[in-house]
């Protein structure tokens, strides 16, 4: 079976919170991989706090930033480096090697979990999404989709050398193990009002 790539998942995000905008996706992911710009904070009207409202062609800039960079940080390691807030640690995104990172990351299979555990990886999405002016229930859907993509990745069965999968189907037509992984819905615990956006412990260092 052929392996989501950073853009698959990014589709689902899209689809999920600007569908409107999905017929715009790959000309934005092209001009994003000429110049992989870092999360920015969004900007949202005085009377518009939350986003209800807010026009899709800004919000798919954003998608696209905050879901490279996520799925960047995992496979370079940094979600597990420790640190400080995440708009200390953007300061440090502005270099070459940052940028091929967020580039790779739309054209490269989902990372998997490695040594990140799944809570750890949610908390370090949802602050990038809160963080780049998402509302809390579009960071918290951006994070699930995000989490789900992964742990799916990281939990898939690797094929056998006979080169059948251990979670393929059985003459009876059951799947042993095919089920996906329970995945925590957040929406339901997201707040209105949550405060600053703050990096997870786990956040690289100034």
């Amino acid at each position: 079976m052929q392996q989501r790539t950073g853009q698959d998942v990014l589709r689902d995000v899209v689809g999920s919170l600007a569908p409107a905008e999905l017929e715009k996706l790959d000309a934005t992911c092209r001009a994003y991989a000429a110049r992989p710009y870092p999360p920015q904070p969004l900007h949202r009207s005085a009377g518009d706090p939350l986003g209800i409202g807010i026009e899709t062609a800004v919000l798919l800039p954003v998608l696209v930033a905050v879901v490279s960079q996520i799925l960047a940080d995992l496979a370079s390691g940094h979600i597990r480096a420790g640190g400080t807030r995440i708009t200390r640690w953007w300061r440090r995104r502005q270099n070459r090697e940052a940028a091929e990172g967020r580039r790779a990351a739309l054209t490269s299979p989902v990372p998997e979990l490695s040594d990140v555990t799944r809570q750890e990886l949610t908390d370090w999405a949802l602050a990038q999404g809160r963080a780049a002016g998402l509302s809390p229930a579009e960071a918290d859907e951006c994070a699930r989709i995000v989490v789900m993509a992964v742990v799916v990745r990281s939990t898939a069965p690797s094929p056998s050398p006979g080169g059948a999968s251990p979670g393929a189907a059985s003459p009876g037509g059951a799947s042993p193990g095919a089920a996906a992984p329970d995945i925590p819905d957040h929406r339901a615990t997201v707040r209105d009002d949550p405060g600053p956006a703050q990096a997870p412990a786990t956040t690289p260092p100034a």
